[in-house]
């Protein structure tokens, strides 16, 4: 099968796809040949699947434990460890997915003691406008930062919170129901943790920055004042989605996106409204501790 497959970079920074495979028949070959790009990469987009959902969950789990979802509300009924991301409403109104997830900038499960390795989304309906995804490689972002820097960083950590109402850097949206009570629920069940500012990659050991508006809340260390912590903090947030670091994808029904949460960042750009309907599945897979 790997002889078929074709792999073409997405931009010059981050990203590849692959054409000629089908996750619903995956052998070892191919899989090894999906991984390797994986890890050179940081993400990549499978195109053409009408992917199963047992069969997205079997490809999930060959990176890793496929773990449940925070927001119960929207896993699907066949197959709990899929989330579905939607902003469609069912026959009496209610919303069917998770409206507003991922609108500002992140990395997924920074707020855990175990982030996350790799989130997998499979595109099942595109709005006709908007619905797009950028992504933004935080190797590239840490390479590009002067000495100075590298060494001022090199033992803070940063202090990361699940709850949007503890964190200036992002606004609650409006659509999402009981957003109030659902942060403070997740504040209760999910304490804040730290994790080092500078991250080595468990696989291939290169260093990222690992921060996110979203999620990054503090920073610590020795001999830091919380005004410079704040100051250290907004600098390099905005210096990690520099535009030489991004690449924005354009969905495609039936795309399988994945990447690698231990040195990307990514964010939902939005720009579609009801009735124009976006749906894709969502599995995430457990990474390491973090040093």
């Amino acid at each position: 099968m790997t002889s078929k497959i074709e792999i073409n970079r997405l931009s010059d920074v981050i990203g590849a796809e692959i054409i000629g495979i089908d996750l619903n028949t995956l052998d070892d070959t191919t899989f090894d040949a999906i991984n390797d790009a994986y890890l050179e990469h940081q993400m990549l987009c499978i195109r053409n699947q009408e992917l199963d959902p047992g069969a997205m969950v079997e490809f999930s789990e060959r990176f890793g434990e496929v773990l449940p979802h925070d927001n119960l509300k929207f896993t699907l009924n066949s197959h709990p460890k899929i989330l579905v991301l939607s902003n469609d409403v069912d026959a009496n109104g209610n919303q069917v997915g998770v409206i507003d997830a991922g609108d500002t900038w992140h990395t997924d499960h920074q707020f855990k003691t175990h982030p996350a390795n790799c989130t997998i989304l499979h595109s099942l309906k595109n709005p006709s406008q908007g619905g797009h995804t950028d992504f933004a490689n935080m190797h590239s972002a840490y390479e590009a930062l002067s000495g100075e820097i590298k060494m001022r960083i090199a033992d803070l950590k940063g202090h990361h919170s699940i709850s949007k109402l503890k964190n200036k850097r992002v606004e609650i949206s409006g659509a999402r129901e009981d957003a109030v009570e659902f942060y403070k629920r997740q504040e209760r069940e999910i304490p804040d943790v730290e994790h080092p500012l500078v991250r080595v990659h468990p696989v291939t050991g290169r260093k990222s920055l690992y921060c996110s508006p979203r999620f990054t809340i503090g920073l610590r260390g020795d001999r830091l004042s919380k005004k410079e912590a704040e100051a250290l903090l907004d600098e390099l947030i905005a210096h990690s989605i520099k535009r030489e670091f991004r690449y924005r994808h354009h969905w495609a029904d039936g795309d399988v996106v994945m990447w690698d949460n231990r040195c990307t960042n990514h964010r939902a750009t939005g720009g579609y409204e009801y009735p124009d309907i976006r749906y894709l599945y969502r599995t995430t897979v457990e990474g390491e501790a973090t040093a």
